[in-house]
């Protein structure tokens, strides 16, 4: 599985971390911002590859985003991005529950080994590989079909080419989750009657 890795850290010094060398050695897709919202922005317009994001929690006071706000409008944009929190300041209980509820993948201090920062992005990268919302992006990106052919209609009556249901199930929305369960049900449904072989 390709992956990038979105490193958001206002200290362009970062860039030169052995952290970040070791994670182009083994991925090979690195990209570094300064700069918060060209960041978050560069996320959101790639929604359709396969993220995991680095982020830093506190950056200058010109930075109208610090990591709270940052990984709360990440996750907005996509539930199923891992984002590894990494930071050299100690937060209190108080505000790590704020990434707790926003789902951060992990915490890491800049102090962190080089083995425990990789072993760290590792957990990340099998955790978005074997994911189900995952398995059916690829489905859905390798397909041969027409991807604009509605195909899927909703509980509700509307309809959904995969172009949709892609951007439905990294959005993490009702129907995006909706369409998961279903067609997880019927896989279960069809490997139980013996109709399809994995």
């Amino acid at each position: 599985m390709e992956v990038t890795f979105v490193i958001i850290d206002d200290n362009p010094k970062i860039a030169e971390h052995a952290f970040l060398f070791s994670l182009e050695d083994k991925y090979s897709s690195i990209r570094f911002f300064t700069k918060p919202n060209e960041g978050l922005d560069f996320i959101i317009q790639n929604l359709d590859k396969n993220l995991i994001v680095i982020l830093d929690i506190q950056f200058s006071e010109n930075d109208r985003e610090d990591g709270h706000s940052l990984l709360r409008q990440i996750h907005e944009s996509s539930s199923i991005i891992p984002v590894i929190l990494w930071s050299g300041i100690n937060e209190t209980n108080e505000e790590f529950s704020d990434f707790i509820n926003n789902d951060a993948f992990g915490f890491l201090s800049k102090m962190a080994s080089l083995e425990e920062c990789m072993d760290m992005a590792d957990k990340a990268y099998m955790t978005l590989e074997n994911s189900l919302a995952n398995t059916i992006e690829d489905w859905i990106i390798q397909s041969d079909k027409d991807k604009d052919t509605p195909i899927y209609v909703s509980t509700e009556g509307r309809s959904f080419s995969l172009n949709d249901l892609l951007k439905e199930i990294r959005n993490g929305s009702k129907i995006g989750k909706e369409f998961e369960k279903k067609l997880n049900s019927l896989t279960i449904d069809l490997l139980l009657r013996k109709k399809e072989n994995l």
